[in-house]
């Protein structure tokens, strides 16, 4: 993932994270729970990318 995905990606789960924290506050719960889908659909890719990294560095590691 570059810098700039990397980035975008945990800028718009920042926005997505407080917007929806507004919504619930102000009772507009329609907004929060599609707010709630962005926040959940941006964690799930981060943890799957998180996966392929942790992979791909134990494949390349050098046996000593």
């Amino acid at each position: 993932m570059r810098i700039s995905q990397f980035l975008f990606l945990a800028l718009t789960t920042a926005l997505a994270t407080y917007w929806m924290n507004e919504a619930i506050l102000a009772g507009e719960y329609i907004w929060a729970a599609i707010y709630g889908f962005f926040v959940v659909r941006n964690l799930r890719l981060s943890y799957r990318v998180s996966k392929v990294i942790r992979v791909v560095e134990s494949l390349t590691k050098k046996t000593d």
